[in-house]
């Protein structure tokens, strides 16, 4: 296949392109920066700009749209700014691809779109009710998404994500924020119990899920794709205890925290084939050499 993936030089898109090409795709990527892979054709562009995305999709026969904001305390920061990527990004991305003929187009939503779990574990037919600015311009895609699907015929599939981590990841999420500080001496800061988890869900996994729906003849409209391991934020701690001096600082709640809740990727396994592949030890062990590294640099 001929692919086009928007965000391609950001964390996960470097993944997926990677996960395409060596699967033999033809891969183009599309972003507003070169991916640090030189092999990849680069298609500069800006999918907040129709003309550049309309473009860059003439010949392609699956898009996996994965470019967005995606840092939770940037778009609740700047809600304006996350709308513009997230939601009229998307519906460009999309309209593009009905203008192109695209065969497949492929979404990364977050399980965040549920919002407060109403039961557990939460499956693909969960009601959907975020309440955060990043979370509610996600399911803003995804919905545009499926609705693309049902009123103009595009074969679309949404790929409700679970924590992603893995190398590359910024420096600002949990697990690399914990490595960063306590390799410097500086505390870490628990908020609440600490006891709330996450399915951390390695970057390649996803990758790989992404690839799986694209090839699917038959895809559903969603699939969850999150790991079924549980971590919760002071597990994430002790981790980093058991490989770097580590001093926690305990602070209440934060305003705005996802609700924790247990997700099934079990239709995912059954259509798809796809299982997370990398437990969460073995993916932390990855990033701490790699800061290890850096430090020794």
């Amino acid at each position: 296949m001929k692919v086009l993936i928007t965000g391609a030089a950001g964390f996960i898109g470097r993944y997926v392109a990677a996960e395409f090409s060596m699967a033999g795709h033809e891969v183009s990527a599309f972003d507003v920066a070169r991916p640090a892979d030189s092999s990849l054709t680069w298609v500069r562009g800006d999918f907040t700009q129709l003309d550049d995305i309309v473009t860059a999709t003439e010949g392609m026969d699956a898009v996996c749209h994965v470019g967005a904001i995606g840092d939770v305390n940037l778009a609740f920061a700047d809600p304006p700014l996350a709308a513009a990527v997230n939601v009229t990004g998307t519906a460009n991305v999309l309209e593009a691809a009905i203008r192109a003929g695209v065969k497949r187009f492929v979404y990364a939503s977050t399980w965040e779109v549920y919002g407060p779990p109403q039961y557990q574990p939460v499956d693909e037919s969960h009601p959907c009710a975020p309440d955060h600015p990043y979370n509610i311009t996600k399911l803003s895609g995804d919905l545009l998404t499926q609705s693309y699907r049902e009123f103009k015929g595009l074969d679309t599939v949404c790929l409700r994500l679970g924590t992603a981590y893995g190398v590359g990841m910024r420096d600002t999420a949990v697990l690399p924020a914990f490595i960063r500080r306590a390799s410097q001496g500086r505390p870490v800061t628990l908020f609440g119990s600490g006891e709330q988890f996450r399915q951390f869900t390695h970057a390649s996994d996803i990758a790989r899920g992404f690839r799986l729906a694209a090839e699917n003849e038959q895809p559903e409209p969603t699939y969850n794709l999150v790991a079924h391991e549980q971590v919760s934020i002071a597990q994430v701690a002790e981790f980093v205890g058991r490989h770097i001096p580590i001093e926690i600082d305990r602070q209440p709640p934060r305003v705005g925290d996802v609700s924790p809740a247990v997700i099934s990727s079990a239709a995912a396994e059954h259509d798809l084939g796809w299982h997370a592949q990398v437990e969460f030890a073995k993916g932390a062990e990855e990033l701490l050499a790699v800061y290890a590294s850096d430090r020794q640099g």
